[in-house]
C-alpha cells in the first residue's frame, strides 16, 4: 500500500502542469488586462497607453520612448502569446503585481512586461518592458539547449550524488552498532551551505552561512525558466564517516565495561 500511495502521489504531481497552475492562481482580470496593454503599446495606441499609466510614470515617458519600445516586437501580428510568468503582491494594503508574456511572430519572439498597482480599485501602469529575441525562451532554457561545461557537469553531478550519498550513510547508520542512531539518521541529512547553479547561463551563487535539511534538487519556475539545479555540503553524514570507527570501538568498550561490572 505505501508503494500504491507513493506512486499515486508521484503521478498526481506529474499530471499537475504549468497550465493548470497557471489558471488557479494567476488574476485573470489582472492578467487580461496586462495583455490587452501590451497589445496596444504593439499598435502605437499611445492615447491609450498613457491613460492607464501611474502619474509618476507618465510625468517620465515621452512618445519617443514609447515608440522605441514598440519598435522592439517583430512586424506582423503575433501568432501565439503566452503568459510567462505573474507575482502577485500586497504590502501595507497596497497591492502591486507583474505580469510577462511571450509572443511568437512570423519572424522573431517577442518578451514583454507590464508592473501595475491598484488606487481606488482602478489599475494603473508603472512599468513596461519589451525585448525581442530569435527563439522562444522554452528552447533558449531547455535542458538540452545549454553548452556542456566543466561547471555544469560538476554541479550536476553533485546534485545527484549527494542525496545518494546521505541515503547510503542513512543505511550504514542502521548497519553500525552504535548508540543513539536517532541522532545520526537526522545528521545524516543535514547539509552546510547551498550552492546554485543557472543551467542555461551556467551562473553560480553560494550561500554558505546556512544550514539544510535535504538540501539539493533541481527545479524551474515554470516551462520559460531556466533550470535551478542545487546541492548542499553533507556535513552529516561526512562527520558521520569520520567518527564511525571511533564510534563502534566506543560502542564496544561501553558493552565490555558493562559485562565487567554485571
Amino acid at each position: 500500500m505505501k508503494y500504491i500511495i507513493t506512486i499515486i502521489f508521484s503521478l498526481l504531481v506529474v499530471g499537475c502542469s504549468y497550465e493548470d497552475i497557471k489558471e488557479s492562481i494567476v488574476p485573470k482580470e489582472e492578467s487580461s488586462f496586462a495583455k490587452g496593454y501590451l497589445e496596444q503599446l504593439r499598435l502605437k495606441n499611445y492615447e491609450y497607453i498613457k491613460s492607464q499609466m501611474h502619474p509618476e510614470l507618465l510625468a517620465k515617458v515621452t512618445v519617443e520612448e514609447l515608440d522605441k519600445l514598440s519598435g522592439f516586437f517583430p512586424e506582423g501580428e503575433p501568432l501565439n502569446t503566452e503568459l510567462m510568468g505573474s507575482n502577485v503582491r500586497t504590502f501595507n494594503d497596497i497591492w502591486s503585481a507583474s505580469f510577462s508574456f511571450e509572443s511568437k511572430f512570423e519572424v522573431d519572439w517577442s518578451i514583454s512586461s507590464v508592473s501595475m498597482t491598484k488606487q481606488d480599485g482602478k489599475i494603473l501602469v508603472t512599468g513596461i518592458n519589451v525585448y525581442r529575441t530569435n527563439e522562444s525562451q522554452k528552447v533558449l532554457n531547455s535542458f538540452g539547449n545549454a553548452d556542456i561545461s566543466m561547471s555544469r557537469v560538476l554541479i550536476f553531478a553533485l546534485t545527484v550524488v549527494t542525496p545518494i550519498f546521505m541515503i547510503v550513510t542513512c543505511f550504514f547508520v542502521y548497519r553500525t552498532p552504535i548508540e543513539k542512531k536517532w541522532r545520526w539518521y537526522l545528521l545524516s541529512f543535514v547539509g552546510i551551505g547551498a550552492i546554485a547553479m543557472n543551467w542555461t547561463t551556467g551562473e553560480i551563487a553560494t550561500k554558505i552561512a546556512t544550514i539544510k535539511l535535504l538540501g539539493f534538487g533541481a527545479s524551474a519556475a515554470s516551462e520559460f525558466a531556466p533550470f535551478i539545479f542545487t546541492f548542499t555540503i553533507p556535513i552529516g553524514a561526512i562527520t558521520f564517516w569520520l567518527k564511525r570507527k571511533k564510534m563502534i570501538e566506543q560502542t564496544i568498550a561501553n558493552k565490555a565495561s558493562q559485562q565487567d561490572a554485571a
